[in-house]
């Protein structure tokens, strides 16, 4: 099959950003103390070391098993829906952003599982703290709304049309 090594491209996309997420984390974990800022507490971008109990904007904190067991699920949602649109739907826009989301949200989720919180780190004025994985999990959102938005109707009729044994055109 032609379009394979596409997919083995997407796995290993994921698989990288996760490793830049988990690599990223655990610097700042081990080299920073909580609460640290680099270069300082007043600059408008740092790289603040802080934990997140809940998601975004701290929503929810406190209740970690919950959000544990309602990330996995969206997780596997997620992952499913990509295996399966690369099947029917191969735009690069769509499977890159669910590769994107799916790396982030792996991120998160191993931090949520293995410490109960989630390290964030980047710090841009005054905007909520946040990390390498949200930065995915955005990106990948607006990758997906600019398929639904341009590419979706057209990329679903061609799908459609092939089912039905329609030439595409």
């Amino acid at each position: 099959m032609k379009s394979k090594p596409f997919f083995i491209l997407y796995f290993v996309m994921c698989a990288g950003l996760l490793c830049v997420d988990r690599a990223t984390k655990n610097y700042v974990a081990s080299h920073m103390a909580l609460g640290e800022a680099i270069p300082s507490q007043d600059a408008f971008f740092a790289i603040r070391y802080t934990v997140n109990t809940g998601v975004s904007f701290s929503l929810f904190s406190g209740h970690a098993e919950v959000l544990i067991v309602l990330q996995s699920i969206l997780f596997a949602i997620v992952a499913i829906a990509c295996v399966f649109t690369y099947r029917k739907l191969r735009h690069p826009a769509l499977q890159i952003g669910l590769a994107w989301i799916v790396a982030g949200g792996a991120g998160n989720l191993i931090d949520r599982v293995r410490y109960g919180h989630v390290v964030d780190f980047i710090s841009v004025g005054s905007f909520p703290i946040w990390n390498f994985a949200d930065m995915c999990i955005v990106g990948g959102c607006i990758l997906l709304g600019i398929y639904i938005l341009y590419f979706y109707e057209k990329r679903a009729g061609e799908a459609n049309d092939s089912l039905m044994g329609r030439p595409n055109g």
